[in-house]
């Protein structure tokens, strides 16, 4: 079972890393009213696969498509969500 999910991720979740942070920008920039429960989902969709790219000892990046959401992350990170 261990083998088909490593053959299944073999590049890692930079996939579902770059899917959940493009799902983020757009609510946090392309909202006029940004839902707190849609960035939450995100922010734990992101903790979860990026964790899961640390545990393979692979590289995360936040460059998508020649974009860098560096910022926008930070940006999110310092919120406060209550």
């Amino acid at each position: 079972n261990k083998n088909k999910m490593s053959k299944k991720y073999e590049n890692g979740y930079q996939g579902k890393i770059q899917y959940w942070t493009g799902q983020l920008n757009a609510e946090v920039m392309n909202t006029k009213t940004p839902d707190i429960q849609v960035i939450r989902k995100c922010l734990n969709k992101l903790e979860y696969f990026v964790g899961r790219q640390e545990s393979l000892g692979l590289s995360t990046t936040n460059v998508i498509g020649g974009v860098d959401f560096t910022d926008t992350l930070d940006m999110l990170n310092n919120l406060k969500i209550s």
